[in-house]
This record gives C-alpha cells, sequence and structure tokens, in this order.
C-alpha cells in the first residue's frame, strides 16, 4: 500500500501550505522595511557662500594665528566687535567663525544684529533670513526655522531653500508640503545634480519612490554613481518593478559593488511578494554563499520559498543545517542589516524563525522523500516546540508506519484524530497500523469510518477492500 509511505503531495501537504501562507503574509508585513527615514541633516555649509565659509576655515586655523599676516587681522576684528564697531563684514564673519564651531546661538545673534541695522536690497535681506532659516534647524527648532525659511523664500526664493524647507516639513510630519517643495527645488535646479542626494531621501520619505527611483538614474549616470544601483533597485523593488530591481542588482555586481548579500536578501523579499517563490529561493541562497550577516534567519527563507515551491532536497539540506545551528545555540532570531548610502541608510529587517514550522517542513520534506529516520527526527522536534502542531503528529505517525513502528504510529494517528488534522488519512492510518499488529477489530473499525465518513476516493476504496479482506479472514478461521 504506497498510500502510507508517500500519498499525494497536494492532499498531504495543503494544511501544512495554509501554515506557511499565514507565516509568509506576515512576513510581507514586517519584513521589508526597505525605507527608513533615519533623520533629516542639514549640511549648513552648503548654503553658505564659498567665500565666507573659507574665510572661516582660515582664521580657525590653529597656524594662522601665529602668522603675522593674519594677527594683525583677526586683532583689529576682535577690537570693532570690543568696542561695537560692527560694520557688516564684522558680523559676517561673526556669523561665519559661530558656525564654524557650531556655535548657533552666537551666530543667531550676529544674524538678528545684522537685521537691525541692515540697509541692502530685497534679496541681501532674503538671505539673511534663510541663514536664520538654516540656523534654527541646526539648533533643532523647526518653528522658529519654518519662520525665517517662509520669510527668506518670500524675498529670495532658491532651490536649497525650498529644499531646507522640505526637509522641515518631513520633520513636522507635513508629508503633503514637503512633496510640494522638493518638486519646486526640483523644477528650479534644472539639470544641476548637486540637490540630488538630498531630494532623493524626500521622494523616498514621502512614498514617492517612482520620482526616487528618477533621482538615481541621474546620479547612476554621473561619473562614480554605480554605488546608486542598488538604491534604485529598493525603489523597484518597492514599486513592484522586481526584473528592474533584479538588472540593477546584476549592474551593481559587475561595477564591482560589496553589498551583494544586502542586494540579494532584497530581491528574495521582492520575489515573494511577487509570489515567485522559486526565484526568490535562489536570491536567499545566493545570499547565503555571499557571507550575509545573518545566515540563520536566510536558511529559514530558503526553506520557507523551497517548502511551497515543492524543492524537498534544498528544504532538507537548508533545514537541517540549520536545525544543527540552533542546537548548537547560534540561532540569532531577527536580523536587522543596514546598507550604507550617500543618503541616508536603508534596512532590511527579517522575521524572527518560528522553529516548529521550521521542523514541520523538514520534516515533512523528509517523508517526501522516504527519509523515514530524518522526517521522525524533526518531526519530534516540532512537537517538542508546540504539542499543539497536531499536523506533525499526522506526518511523524505516517513516518513511524513507514518504518513499521506500528503502536508508535497508532499514537500519533490518535492525537492528530483528537485535534482534527488529517483526520481522514489519520484514520486510514491508524487502520493499517491496527491490521499490522492483528487488532482486528480495531481495523474494522478505522476502515468502517473511512468508508462512511471519507471523501478521498482512492482511501474509500482501499478501505473497502480491506475491510473485506478483513471479512473474508475472518470466515476463514470460523471454518476451520
Amino acid at each position: 500500500m504506497t498510500t502510507t509511505a508517500a500519498g499525494k503531495k497536494k492532499s498531504r501537504f495543503s494544511p501544512l501550505i495554509r501554515i506557511i501562507a499565514a507565516v509568509l503574509a506576515v512576513i510581507m508585513i514586517a519584513s521589508v522595511v526597505l525605507y527608513q527615514n533615519s533623520g533629516v541633516k542639514l549640511n549648513v555649509e552648503q548654503f553658505e557662500e564659498k567665500g565666507s565659509r573659507v574665510a572661516a576655515r582660515e582664521l580657525l586655523r590653529e597656524d594662522e594665528y601665529a602668522n603675522a599676516s593674519r594677527f594683525d587681522q583677526m586683532t583689529a576684528f576682535a577690537r570693532n566687535l570690543l568696542s561695537g564697531k560692527h560694520t557688516m563684514e564684522d558680523l559676517e564673519l561673526g556669523i561665519q567663525i559661530s558656525v564654524s564651531r557650531a556655535n548657533y546661538d552666537d551666530a543667531i545673534a550676529l544674524s538678528k544684529q545684522m537685521l537691525d541695522t541692515f540697509d541692502g536690497t530685497d534679496q541681501e535681506l532674503g538671505r539673511i533670513c534663510l541663514r536664520l532659516g538654516y540656523l534654527y534647524i541646526m539648533k533643532k527648532d523647526e518653528d522658529n526655522a519654518i519662520k525665517w525659511l517662509n520669510e527668506g523664500i518670500a524675498l529670495t526664493p532658491t532651490p536649497e531653500a525650498y529644499l531646507a524647507r522640505a526637509q522641515v516639513s518631513l520633520i513636522r510630519g507635513d508629508t503633503e508640503a514637503a512633496l510640494a517643495d522638493v518638486d519646486i527645488c526640483a523644477a528650479m535646479s534644472g539639470d544641476s545634480n548637486d540637490l540630488l542626494p538630498d531630494m532623493v531621501n524626500i521622494y523616498e520619505a514621502t512614498g514617492r519612490l517612482d520620482r526616487a527611483a528618477e533621482c538615481y538614474s541621474q546620479l547612476i549616470d554621473l561619473p562614480g554613481g554605480s554605488e546608486y544601483y542598488l538604491n534604485r533597485a529598493y525603489c523597484y523593488t518597492n514599486l513592484g518593478r522586481i526584473e528592474e530591481a533584479a538588472a540593477d542588482r546584476d549592474a551593481y555586481a559587475a561595477a564591482g559593488g560589496k553589498e551583494l548579500g544586502a542586494a540579494d536578501v532584497m530581491l528574495g523579499i521582492g520575489w515573494m511578494r511577487a509570489k515567485d517563490y522559486a526565484r526568490a529561493d535562489d536570491c536567499f541562497v545566493r545570499a547565503i554563499d555571499g557571507n550575509y550577516a545573518d545566515p540563520e534567519s536566510l536558511y529559514y527563507y530558503v526553506v520557507l520559498c523551497a517548502y511551497v515551491t515543492g524543492n524537498y532536497e534544498r528544504v532538507c539540506n537548508y533545514g537541517d543545517q540549520l536545525a544543527e545551528m540552533i542546537q548548537n545555540g547560534s540561532e540569532r532570531g531577527t536580523a536587522d542589516v543596514s546598507v550604507e548610502k550617500a543618503t541616508g541608510r536603508l534596512n532590511i529587517s527579517l522575521v524572527k524563525m518560528d522553529r516548529a514550522s521550521l521542523y514541520l517542513m523538514t520534516g515533512a520534506a523528509h517523508l517526501y522523500l522516504r527519509h523515514y529516520d530524518q522526517a521522525i527526527s524533526s518531526l519530534t522536534a516540532c512537537l517538542e516546540e508546540d504539542p499543539t502542531m497536531a499536523y506533525a503528529n499526522y506526518l511523524r505517525g505516517t513516518s513511524l508506519l513507514a518504518s513499521m513502528k506500528y503502536t508508535e504510529a497508532i499514537g500519533d494517528f490518535t492525537a492528530a484524530i483528537e485535534a482534527g488534522a488529517e483526520t481522514e488519512k489519520s484514520y486510514f492510518g491508524r487502520a493499517v497500523c491496527k491490521t499490522k499488529i492483528g487488532d482486528r477489530d480495531g481495523a474494522m473499525e478505522d476502515y468502517n469510518w473511512v468508508v462512511l465518513n471519507g471523501e478521498e476516493q482512492d482511501l474509500f476504496e482501499e478501505s473497502a477492500n480491506m475491510i473485506q479482506i478483513l471479512l473474508d479472514e475472518s470466515g476463514n478461521t470460523e471454518k476451520q
């Protein structure tokens, strides 16, 4: 009777597939954290005039204080500040020195002094207001930052100013305003690529991954832009454009990219979302071979995908290896691997494995391949992790039956029947075991249940045939 050994794959494993489907549903929610806003950091220097910045740096160099040609300048500057003779040039230099020393309070005070004595054009006034906005950003005072940025933009609109306001709006949770400002920044920037790394952060954080991908395409075209293939692949993955993401991964690898493990994990998750588990499986295996930081979690993902696609040899291979890792105490649970990029951090988190499900899948795969001893071992580990997983009782009972351990198998089939797991097959398996140990009445009772209540035609026919055989044997015994 072949039904006791391998059975039909569809009927035997369909309950477990439902369990794995539920696990995968959780994975889709919990694991694909591809875009994480790690906090917008404003680089004040990019909004300051180059000449003033260079002057501030020169004044701060230690060797310049002892330089005779600079000494007189430093002395005059200090004397003017102490005597209250503050020219606009003095205030500007003082602001630059304060900014270079991260002394933003002094820089704000000096900037406001400039406003009090200012007598210039609206454009120049706007620049002072914008700088106050930038300084308040550095102090993490978003309300005052918005106030001064608004005034500055009204007088002197620049792409940098719109980008800065977009960053502050994002910090305040106003994604609509942030997106509006970054769009204006993009339009004003034209062919300039200087602000692209900051713009792409805004587009990612506001969920405009299509626009982020466009920005990355521009960055890729720049000299040394190959590092951005991986970033664009993340965008494409989350947009469901997995083929394009896979092409970017390959381009990144060809350019000598080093974060291939993370790229393969990202693509594997993408293929899982697209329900292409075979390609997801290959990506996860490739990530393991690439020395990914948390191989244990990847082994679990490989087992999941390989099981769903019916690649039972792979399930056994990686499932057994992972079981050994667990026994050796190396299983670390959730992985959190960050990939550095120029514009922030991208994180991929893998969910903590369900050990009982791991052992269940591995045991089921061993059973399908007729590795009965290994199947019994894995399924026993499953029931030790979760004694309520009655489907494991059915699978172990089937493995024990195939190993001719009939009495033990009866206990597992009974537990499965009582829990309502694979009831029809468990009644049939228990009937076979009872037949083998000579429990004719018990076997007849179980075969009768299958005939009266079962729905599978092959089990019905085989049970009816066994009932007739047992009746014939009983009749012959009575005649003798």
